[in-house]
């Protein structure tokens, strides 16, 4: 049934966005009594957190995926395609994110991406950690780390908000080249 209910809250959310969602629409959606709804959860705000919850460990999980394989396949850090997998990941939930980026800044979904965050700042550590040579001398890694982790997360969101799409392969090449730029003491080609 709680499975039913976010499947709906998401259907909602995407047709209706946050000022349209309630739990009369998030009933009816799922096919189940308002009084169904309210078994499981509060308030449309509590539904809503435990859907973000579920999409944040899946974009986790899928970025997280992208980042392994361009490990393993030797092509961490060599392109722009790992930056734009996550601006495509996040599109993949665009209908649902941006409504409630643009409408419900109280749900904090900026502050939720910790989990994903600290996932991308591990895999450049191990990254540099491995390979020394790919980080110039005097590179403060936890200092760059803070940096690129609030850049990426300022890009991400404003690709959401202001839906970026065409600008999707753009934004992924600045990302890169700042990540580059960074790891290389602030050599920046191409911005």
């Amino acid at each position: 049934m709680v499975a039913r209910i976010l499947s709906a809250t998401g259907q909602v959310l995407e047709a209706k966005g946050y000022a349209g969602c309630s739990t009369g629409a998030i009933a009816e959606a799922a096919g189940i009594s308002k009084g169904s709804v309210y078994q499981y959860f509060a308030n449309k705000d509590e539904i809503i957190e435990v859907l973000l919850d579920g999409i944040l460990d899946e974009t986790t999980r899928t970025f997280g995926e992208h980042l392994d394989r361009s490990v393993g396949q030797g092509t961490f850090l060599r392109d722009p395609a790992l930056q734009g997998q996550l601006l495509a990941v996040l599109d993949s939930y665009r209908g649902i994110l941006a409504p409630l980026l643009n409408d419900a800044p109280h749900l904090g979904l900026t502050h939720r991406s910790a989990r994903l965050e600290e996932r991308c700042r591990d895999l450049l550590r191990t990254y540099v950690t491995l390979n020394p040579s790919a980080i110039a001398p005097g590179v403060d890694l936890e200092s760059l780390l803070l940096v690129l982790t609030v850049s990426y997360r300022a890009v991400s969101v404003e690709y959401l908000r202001r839906d970026l799409r065409e600008r999707r392969n753009e934004l992924a090449a600045v990302l890169y080249n700042m990540t580059m730029g960074g790891l290389a003491g602030g050599k920046l080609g191409g911005l």
